[in-house]
């Protein structure tokens, strides 16, 4: 490609003269150079057109961990020349990592602190930068795109998509969208059809196991231990936590709030006096507090009776530079079968939760998870 090999020199000039045109925040500000035949216009999640190549040999992320995420479950990673920093990582809880140790050997193109390195990304050149996209307010007070600002300067397109989410039906077509997009422009739509035809079947199987249990035989339940923004402590928990909702568990902290990670109070978890308590394997590298797994065997909650009958169990950590959802399904059939073990009869969790890795990132790896959570997760948690 032409910017492949130049001198620094002309990258920098490159790169300045592409500023002095950064105001303009029309996708059109962008022109594939190539011919008709060779080219495609797609219209991303934010319904912005964007010209690429019809057949992609090489791409960026500027997301924080979700663009990265994704194309990994559109089977695309080998894509890559250059990732985002931590992505790298050779011991985390990041499935998709854990699948790619060539990420180690690629030169970092967007730190989580600075953003996107536009010269490094003009250096390596990419065909397309994929970005989960969001909008901005500029100061004339117009909304503008991130990614249309991000190919005015580096003259290299950008196709912005939504992450969405499990939280609800809307966020999960937003997420259902995202992946059409990203399949589209990898030509890669078979398997963003396969993909969301497995979560629709997952979710609508865990909450038709559950659907006929009579209300007065619901369990009520504890998610603690929570990660968001790093490790936490016993009481990191979420208001609105998928694997409960999914499997028919009541969340004595759920809220009518938005916001799902949420602290609760010891005094909160005592009166609730949940029928089970689980914990997030992630606060096993809690600091700045003692970790959940120690605290729940302080006297304080010696009472409960999710501690009296050994009912503490432990999950894998999902919260990772975002959401795993890969994780998020192998603990909600873990706590389905826990919960309601007779609903589950047919599930051994973690050959599901290997299923359900597989699916998803292309290799069974509950066992290389587990054993960074100190082979904790999936078990009851020792409260001697």
């Amino acid at each position: 490609m032409f910017l492949k090999g130049i001198l620094p020199v002309m990258i920098i000039l490159l790169f300045t003269a592409a500023i002095l045109v950064s105001g303009c925040s029309e996708s059109t500000a962008y022109v594939y150079s190539g011919d008709e035949e060779s080219s495609v216009t797609i219209t991303d999640s934010y319904g912005r057109e964007v010209t690429i190549p019809s057949d992609i040999d090489s791409i960026v992320c500027s997301s924080g961990g979700t663009c990265t995420r994704y194309i990994t479950y559109m089977e695309s990673s080998d894509l890559f020349i250059g990732i985002e920093s931590g992505e790298e990582e050779n011991e985390t809880n990041r499935p998709y990592v854990l699948v790619n140790p060539q990420f180690a050997d690629l030169p970092v193109a967007s730190t989580k602190s600075d953003g996107a390195n536009l010269e490094q990304i003009m250096v390596l050149d990419p065909d397309v930068i994929f970005t989960a996209g969001t909008t901005v307010t500029n100061e004339s007070g117009e909304t503008a795109s991130p990614a249309d600002i991000m190919q005015s300067k580096t003259g290299i397109p950008v196709v912005a998509f939504s992450s969405g989410s499990f939280s609800d039906d809307e966020s999960l077509e937003k997420m259902f969208a995202g992946f059409r997009i990203i399949g589209e422009a990898l030509g890669k739509e078979e398997r963003a059809e396969e993909l969301i035809r497995y979560i629709e079947d997952s979710k609508a199987d865990l909450i038709e196991r559950t659907a006929d249990i009579p209300e007065s035989e619901i369990k009520t339940a504890f998610i603690g231990g929570l990660s968001h923004s790093g490790a936490h402590g016993l009481m990191s928990t979420s208001s609105q936590y998928v694997p409960f909702e999914w499997c028919n568990v009541a969340n004595i902290a759920a809220t009518d709030s938005d916001i799902s990670s949420s602290d609760f109070s010891k005094e909160s978890l005592i009166y609730a006096d949940p029928d089970y308590i689980f914990i997030d394997a992630g606060t096993l590298n809690v600091e700045d507090e003692i970790g959940g797994f120690e605290d729940i065997k302080s006297t304080v909650f010696s009472d409960l009776k999710a501690v009296k009958s050994g009912d503490v169990y432990a999950t894998l950590p999902y919260n990772s530079r975002a959401t795993n959802y890969a994780t998020v399904l192998a603990d909600a059939y873990y706590i389905g079968k826990t919960v309601y073990p007779e609903k589950f009869g047919d599930i051994d969790a973690e050959e599901k939760a290997d299923e359900i890795y597989t699916m998803f990132v292309g290799e069974p790896v509950f066992d290389r998870l587990n054993e960074i959570c100190n082979n904790q997760g999936f078990k009851k948690v020792n409260l001697e």
